[in-house]
């Protein structure tokens, strides 16, 4: 009975919580891993009005979860990365028919490079219809890796420099400095990434699946990503209807592994203690549970082999009435030397 009790207040209160989504290209002749069809896009927009969201720009997101504000519909903000002029051209007119706001993480060095990329024209005239542009670096780099012969303070102050210097050009653009927000480069990021950031006040954001609430680790902000492969809304609608897994004690600190099967062990709370959680990392997990003095300790092991690359490991567990509980882990592997994109 108290199980179902949470689950019944967690329902009630949905916008308590709420979901970040993020695309890349919106274009018919862009890579199916970082794009979807205006039509795909258009159809998930049709989507989110029927089942009730309600679309916001990201800053208003973070501010409304981070105050614990409650609300009368779902919410949602829709995000894009690298600033492609795909977004600018096939996109925001489909947003604009909603009356929807976008928020778009701009990789700075690019921004005017041929014509795949918005130029800073087109950066202001998204600002001045109302959208929000962000912080994704300046050179897009993996930030988790160092070097060859780099040390940990030189690392720091690279990425640093990296991040402010895309900072300081979104401020002369936009002729205002943009929230401290960042979009890591390809999602990747570990426990020293996120310290610095948070040493220089910014809210660092992810791609991994999940909802976001009061408890998120700021650093650490799950978006859904998108893409042709899983464009299809019986399968995102899932996603985007989440609630926030109450996750704790995560270990490793950061998914940089060379290991083929590395274990992720996080733990739950005891109310949890009878409630089935089904694991996926490239296929089907291993999910060990045991009873430990404050909660429930899950050990996940992916099923096979990692390749060199990332994995993204899916964690869930019905909440009733068709919605999931959802936590997402991102395993970088290599082999001793750094995948190529």
């Amino acid at each position: 009975m108290f199980i179902l009790f949470l689950t019944l207040a967690a329902l009630a209160s949905p916008a308590r919580a709420a979901v970040i989504l993020l695309y890349h290209h919106v274009a018919e002749d862009t890579p199916a891993s970082t794009s979807v069809t205006p039509a795909m896009f258009e159809t998930h927009l049709r989507h989110l009005r029927e089942e009730g969201f309600e679309v916001v720009r990201l800053d208003e997101l973070v501010r409304r979860v981070r105050a614990g504000e409650p609300a009368e519909t779902k919410l949602a903000a829709i995000t894009f990365d690298d600033a492609y002029r795909s977004i600018h051209d096939n996109a925001m007119p489909l947003l604009a028919r909603h009356g929807w706001p976008a928020s778009v993480f701009v990789s700075t060095g690019a921004v005017g490079e041929g014509g795949n990329m918005m130029n800073v024209a087109q950066l202001q005239a998204l600002q001045e219809a109302g959208h929000l542009l962000l912080n994704h670096s300046h050179r897009h780099a993996h930030l988790v890796r160092r070097q060859d012969g780099e040390s940990a303070r030189a690392w720091a102050q690279r990425v640093r420099a990296d991040i402010e210097q895309a900072q300081a050009l979104l401020s002369d653009w936009l002729g205002e400095p943009p929230p401290r927000y960042v979009a890591y480069p390809y999602g990747e990021q570990d426990e020293a990434v996120r310290a610095l950031l948070r040493d220089l006040d910014y809210l660092g954001f992810a791609q991994r699946s999940g909802a976001v609430d009061a408890d998120t680790d700021w650093q650490n902000i799950p978006r859904i990503p998108v893409n042709r492969h899983y464009a299809d809304w019986d399968s995102l609608g899932d996603k985007v209807r989440a609630l926030p897994m109450p996750v704790r004690d995560v270990s490793p600190a950061g998914g940089v592994t060379t290991e083929k099967r590395p274990v992720l062990t996080m733990r739950l709370p005891a109310s949890w203690a009878d409630r089935n959680v089904n694991c996926f990392a490239g296929g089907a997990a291993v999910v060990e549970r045991a009873t430990v003095q404050d909660g429930v300790q899950l050990r996940v092991t992916p099923g096979r082999d990692l390749t060199p690359g990332r994995t993204l490991v899916n964690c869930t567990a019905s909440a009733g009435q068709g919605r999931f509980y959802w936590y997402s882990w991102l395993w970088m592997h290599h082999d001793g030397e750094w995948y190529r994109e």
